[in-house]
Formats: C-alpha cells, structure tokens, sequence
C-alpha cells in the first residue's frame, strides 16, 4: 500500500500486516543521526506535535531522523487496561503522515520492548514526561549492548485543557452526553 505524505510530498511505504509494520521514506536519511522516540499515539493531540518537535530540538539536531515507535495493541491492553480507539496500522498511518516525522513503525510484540533499539540504533533516545518513569532498565540495556546513545527526558508539555489522550476522550464524552440531552 502506498501513502501519499501530502504535508511534505514524500511517499511512504505501508507494508502488509504480516510484513515489519514499518514505514519508510527515501533511504538517503539512513546517514543522517537518528533520534528514538516511542509511544501510544491513539487520539493525536497538540502536546504530541510539540513533544516530537522538542525530541527533535533536544537532540540539538534539526536535520537529524525522528523515528517513532508505536505501542502494539496488545501492548496497550496489557498496560493501560483498555483498547486503543484506533487500531495499530491506524495509529501507523496516522503518525507516518504527520511532517515533523521522518520513520514511524510499530513495536515488537511481547516484553522485550527495548529489542528495537537494536534495530534503529538510535543516537538519541528523548522520553516524555511520563513515560517509564524508572529509566534504569533503559540505560541498563544500553549499557549492557554497548551503544552510545544519549536519553533525555522531556517536561509535560500544556495544551490548554486538552493535553492528553485521556483529556480529549473525556472532553468529547462530555459533549457528546451534553447533546444528547
């Protein structure tokens, strides 16, 4: 399947379900620093756009490559205890075409979520605010595989009243049972 990135004209690649859940853009970025970011994406927010755009600052490197790994439904379930809105490939498809995004691909199934490291070999790893609150089995990975790679945490970022997935799924709840009325 072939996504047309209307935002920056580039196309990206979708391949089947059975396939890496990877998707690509031209291979000439492969040169370029590379900076890892990981995450759920169901209901994309303004705090999201700004949290990509910052890792890409934070890395202090504007041509560099931001990869986003994407949490697996299955992941999701077993986490945060509910389905995601949007399905993987959805949430894939989304992210992919947003412009401040050069990679976005899906995690691997199961616990061993650092693994995928080793794949993109990231020279930045940039974490949001809450996310894996003890970052001592992330730099225990590192460490342990012997890659060089710099871990920043970023701050929550604010968007008004609606700076996270939780706050949009509330928001639209409200409106939706105000209407009903």
């Amino acid at each position: 399947m072939l996504v047309e990135d209307s935002t920056t004209t580039k196309k990206a690649t979708v391949k089947s379900k059975d396939k890496s859940h990877f998707v690509s853009k031209p291979p000439a970025i492969k040169e370029r620093s590379r900076v890892l970011v990981f995450g759920t994406y169901d209901i994309i927010h303004p705090a999201h756009i700004r949290f990509l755009v910052e890792a890409r600052r934070t890395a202090n490197c504007f041509d560099c490559v931001l990869v986003v790994v994407l949490a697996r439904d299955s992941s999701i379930e077993r986490i945060k205890g509910h389905k995601p809105i949007f399905t993987e490939e959805q949430r894939l498809k989304l992210v992919s075409g947003l412009r401040v995004v050069d990679y976005a691909q899906l995690g691997k199934e199961g616990e061993d979520y650092f693994a995928i490291i080793l794949d993109i070999k990231p020279d930045y790893i940039i974490l949001g605010y809450d996310q894996l609150p003890n970052d001592k089995p992330l730099l225990e990975f590192i460490k342990e595989h012997h890659l060089k790679i710099t871990v920043s945490r970023l701050p929550h970022f604010e968007s008004g009243d609606l700076s996270s997935s939780s706050e949009v799924r509330k928001k639209v709840l409200e409106i939706y049972n105000n209407e009903k009325k």
